[in-house]
């Protein structure tokens, strides 16, 4: 604004040299050109340099005047470095509106489940998640980084092999050998429950971003069941009311690019307390859409 102020006074002060010079025809030494009667005055800015452009004067539509002087606004400068490397480093204040907004349907994660030390025979499955059935992201800095939490369902399937099987001992979830002969086995551990993740997202180099945070699990119900043949006669069994343990969580981790991601999550806190049923902690990984 300050540069444009003094192009217009620049202007002004040479439609005053001009006034000057008809009536004392006495020209100042620095005076550059001298325009009456100016049709149109146009004063434009660029980074690097202020622009003076006048057509016309008095009876002459062709008359064409252009004056250049250079500047240097080194904000604007640092602006421009920033667009052509696509750095977007965090937490630099940017002094924007404060810009908050509401997701749906994001988070989604579909990936394997590894129980770690848990009982032999307990192995890897199914690890689905939409962390975000509805979410709130709030970017405080225009650079970043963007704070989110949301709201969510999880599902978490885990697979027993080695001629096991789940059985109950009064209310504790144990582990059991089938019975001699059995075939065609298929026991598993479902879990499913309500999750609400908070996150912390900062976007790297143009739609690159890593993303961490803790993800509060909820784990509403929680069953086991067996099934398998014995001489070709099929047996099922369902074991539910299992003493799982209610709230649990989630570090969680992805980097990615745009809305696709590959992310990590680990469990600390075993699904059963001691005497309650087997004890072990989830590594997950996968893929990661409404990054």
């Amino acid at each position: 604004m300050k540069a444009r102020i003094f192009a217009i006074m620049t202007v002004i002060a040479a439609s005053s040299a001009s006034l000057a010079a008809r009536d004392g025809n006495d020209m100042p030494s620095d005076t550059l050109a001298v325009v009456n009667n100016a049709h149109s005055v146009v004063v434009t800015r660029s980074m690097l340099s202020n622009n003076i452009t006048v057509t016309g004067q008095g009876d002459d539509s062709k008359f064409y005047y252009s004056y250049t002087s250079e500047r240097v606004d080194s904000a604007a400068i640092a602006a421009k470095n920033n667009e052509e490397w696509g750095l977007s480093l965090p937490f630099l204040r940017d002094y924007q509106r404060k810009k908050s907004e509401v997701t749906w349907g994001a988070h989604t994660q579909i990936g394997i489940c590894m129980p770690v030390d848990g009982p032999r025979g307990l192995d890897q499955s199914i690890d689905v998640a939409m962390g975000k059935i509805v979410g709130l992201n709030y970017t405080p800095w225009a650079k970043g980084p963007t704070f989110s939490f949301g709201a969510g369902v999880f599902a978490q399937k885990f697979v027993l092999h080695g001629g096991r099987m789940f059985g109950r001992d009064g209310k504790s979830l144990v582990m059991v050998d089938l019975p001699e002969g059995a075939k065609d086995t298929h026991v598993r551990l479902f879990n499913f429950g309500f999750e609400m993740p908070f996150t912390v997202t900062q976007n790297i180099y143009k739609d690159f971003s890593f993303s961490a945070g803790v993800v509060m699990k909820f784990n509403t119900y929680t069953t086991a069941s067996n099934k398998y043949t014995i001489d070709n006669r099929s047996y099922e069994q369902s074991i539910k009311e299992l003493q799982q343990r209610i709230l649990t969580y989630d570090i969680f981790g992805a980097i990615g690019w745009d809305d696709f991601a590959l992310y990590v999550r680990y469990s600390p806190v075993s699904l059963f307390s001691k005497g309650n049923g087997p004890r072990f902690d989830v590594v997950s990984f996968g893929v990661n859409f409404g990054f």
